[in-house]
């Protein structure tokens, strides 16, 4: 059925897409349904597709069952500490911070510009085995959870490191590769990545991109030294976000 696909599961809470033409009260049904079929999801929210604020956090309504948004979520063999009320969370990213940690080499130098509780970090200290990996987020929720995650995971080559990126990133070693999954300040975050990346390096940049033609195409005329393209996901009709690999 459509509606199953409006939901996301984050360890035992599930969590509705909210319709435009609905309100929360209105899904009750729905989330009573959801927690019948599957007896190990203990609370249900809804959540509309806006993002507020520079924490990037859309707005949440509790439903059903337990009043808590706290959970361990797995992936790819990695399990994390989360609040998905307080910290930036999307399981549609999960294939990218797969593709990411499988390109990452052994002794490499990585920064992660908007860490948030660590997916792209943890997954790719665990699988490539970089040297070190710093891990930034102006977040102090995302902070405290990333911190905690590294210890769950004891991917202890993972650096959580508070405080904005643009900043950060001055007094931190130039990298072999940068992560930049923020793609509403992708012009920002590369210009400061060009100057913190080694010759060769690879950046990873998400983007925003508003368009009625080929979404990555068109992401890859803005920068032109991309090598790979891929859509994440669609934010609305015609605006979508998009990763894009560099070659410095």
């Amino acid at each position: 059925m459509e509606k199953w696909k409006r939901i996301e599961i984050v360890g035992d809470i599930a969590i509705i897409g909210i319709p435009f033409d609905k309100k929360p009260e209105d899904l009750k049904d729905y989330a009573k349904e959801i927690m019948s079929k599957h007896p190990y999801i203990k609370s249900v929210w809804g959540r509309y597709r806006d993002t507020k604020g520079d924490f990037r956090l859309p707005t949440y309504y509790h439903i059903l069952g337990e009043e808590r948004s706290e959970t361990v979520y797995k992936e790819h063999g990695c399990r994390y500490y989360l609040d998905f009320t307080k910290v930036f969370f999307s399981s549609k990213l999960s294939f990218e911070h797969l593709r990411i940690a499988k390109e990452v080499k052994k002794g490499e130098i990585i920064i992660n510009m908007f860490a948030g509780y660590g997916p792209f970090s943890i997954l790719s200290a665990k699988l490539g085995k970089p040297k070190l990996v710093y891990s930034i987020d102006i977040n102090p929720y995302a902070y405290y959870y990333m911190m905690a995650n590294i210890d769950l995971n004891k991917t202890y080559n993972v650096i959580p490191i508070y405080g904005d990126a643009f900043k950060k990133i001055y007094y931190l070693e130039n990298a072999d590769r940068i992560i930049s999954p923020l793609p509403e300040k992708a012009k920002e975050a590369y210009e400061v990545a060009l100057q913190k990346i080694k010759p060769g390096g690879i950046i990873h940049l998400f983007v925003e991109i508003e368009t009625k033609e080929n979404p990555v195409k068109e992401a890859m005329k803005l920068y032109p030294k991309a090598f790979f393209g891929r859509i994440v996901r669609s934010v609305k009709p015609f605006k979508y976000h998009v990763i894009l690999d560099i070659k410095a």
